[in-house]
């Protein structure tokens, strides 16, 4: 029995352990800056980064003179309204479809997000409401060319079939949001905000080394 409880705290000690060097690595992930020259004074487009606590998100302009999304990512038919903007993220598949809000996470779903390397899905929703700078969003203007390079990168993400993103039937929250298959693998180590950063990064937007949480994201972001 004591040999038991022994194990048990031996193991509930190493699971705390690799916690806190996740953590650990993350804050030193976060502070390290990718891109120090500063955003363009003035731009083409205006983007934001939104998060719903949890990921954090690329919401654009849903058509301007260099791309429209409504076209690549077409509406349901049920949809009765004119969206202006739209929000795509990537992320664990089984973990975004069954858990529209925290109130419906499970342990299981988190378990195997965080530790099974797992299909990925992108999440893509269109706005009615005009976004607006908060605590939660934050508004950056850039460049036609690297609004053009942004989008070329998040339609990588995008599993094709004929040239047309691979729809998940039946998998929306609402009528205006569809979930995408994606490339790649989820796992704690590449999170749907390691997407987010990563796009940032790629347009020459300063941010974090490495992020798995949303604030991460936001550490750079004015």
């Amino acid at each position: 029995m004591i040999k038991a409880l022994k194990l048990i705290l031996y193991f509930l000690a190493g699971i705390f352990a690799m916690a806190l060097l996740y953590f650990a690595g993350a804050g030193v992930g976060m502070i390290i800056p990718v891109n120090s020259a500063p955003l363009p004074g003035k731009g083409d487009v205006e983007i934001f980064i939104e998060t719903n606590g949890l990921h954090a998100d690329i919401v654009m302009p849903v058509s301007n003179d260099i791309f429209d999304w409504g076209e690549f990512l077409p509406l349901s038919a049920e949809a009765t309204r004119e969206p202006g903007h739209v929000s795509i993220g990537w992320g664990e598949k089984n973990f975004y479809i069954l858990t529209p809000t925290m109130a419906d996470l499970t342990f299981p779903t988190l378990m195997k997000a965080l530790f099974v390397p797992s299909a990925t899905a992108m999440h893509v929703e269109y706005l009615l409401r005009s976004p607006q700078p908060s605590e939660d969003s934050r508004r950056i203007i850039i460049t036609g060319e690297m609004y053009e390079k942004l989008v070329n990168d998040i339609r990588k993400s995008f599993v094709l079939d004929n040239e047309s993103p691979l729809l998940i039937p039946e998998a929306g929250y609402h009528q205006y949001d569809n979930f995408y298959e994606a490339h790649g693998k989820y796992h704690m180590f590449w999170t749907c905000n390691n997407w987010t950063n990563t796009r940032l990064k790629e347009i020459g937007i300063k941010n974090s080394l490495w992020t798995p949480m949303d604030w991460g994201v936001f550490y750079y972001l004015e």
